[in-house]
């Protein structure tokens, strides 16, 4: 018989304390996954952003994409966050040096922009589906 139990993956191990603990004593160990747990976890969606927010400067490229995820989980579990504070950090990510955090920074602004509704990063494909538009107009007349 295996010895496996099962564990609820979605329950908060780590208290508020311990996070900003492990913040304050950059244990990157945890920090790689303290943004995905807490956002599908933590029942307070400010707190998981704002962790998410702070780890988005941080020096380990996996923790700055990772932070992108909490995002990303905190809209789908809890379908808020603050747009002006978010936006802002998902579109710095998206001229990271690091191609992984890049790539979490698309990943997460598509997602969000499907759970929350918002628009971010659409502008210039409006534009383009605008400028197509008027030249076609132009051909017609």
């Amino acid at each position: 018989m295996s010895k496996l139990l099962y564990r609820d993956v979605h329950t908060n191990e780590f208290s508020d304390a311990e996070i900003w603990d492990a913040i304050k004593n950059n244990d990157t160990e945890a920090l790689v996954l303290i943004p995905m747990k807490l956002g599908f976890c933590h029942d307070n969606w400010k707190f998981t952003q704002e962790v998410s927010v702070v780890l988005s400067e941080h020096p380990d490229e996996y923790v700055r994409g990772n932070s992108m995820r909490g995002f990303v989980y905190t809209a789908m579990t809890h379908q808020k966050l603050e747009k002006n504070i978010v936006k802002p950090v998902l579109l710095r990510a998206l001229k990271d040096p690091s191609e992984w955090v890049r790539c979490c920074a698309q990943e997460a602004i598509d997602d969000i922009n499907r759970f929350l509704g918002w628009r971010i990063g659409t502008a210039k494909d409006t534009k383009e589906r605008e400028k197509r538009f008027n030249g076609r107009r132009k051909n017609e007349t």
